[in-house]
């Protein structure tokens, strides 16, 4: 089964992250960012954006240090749901509407003083 393109709402939840990366000075740089207590590395590039979670347990090893959690470009989306447990079918609309959660997370947590880091 082809997986449809994400259409109009995912292009403009797209160009807001864009939008709000640039606006940030933070295009083409990995963020390490606090949300909800728990650690993510994002990044967001002309291209595309994406958020991944960061393994914080010290006994996994190498090569598994977390996963990603939302991906989103103009024509795709990937996003586990806010538990980051279950996994709608990549660009549909309950993809997209995680995607929004989760962009709407990290927006909030990136005007808190001091929750953020440039890597």
């Amino acid at each position: 089964m082809a997986v449809q393109g994400i259409g109009e709402p995912g292009k403009e939840l797209f160009d807001l992250v864009l939008r709000e990366f640039a606006r940030r000075d933070l295009l083409d740089q990995v963020v390490r960012v606090r949300v909800y207590g728990r650690f993510y590395s994002a990044r967001c590039d002309a291209e595309c954006f994406s958020l991944y979670r960061i393994n914080e347990r010290p006994h996994v090893p190498p090569g598994l240090p977390g996963w990603t959690v939302c991906r989103l470009a103009r024509s795709e989306c990937f996003s586990l749901d806010l538990s980051e447990e279950a996994v709608p079918e990549p660009s549909s609309g309950q993809a997209l509407a995680e995607a929004r959660a989760w962009v709407e997370r990290l927006l909030a947590a990136l005007d808190k003083p001091g929750v953020f880091s440039r890597t």
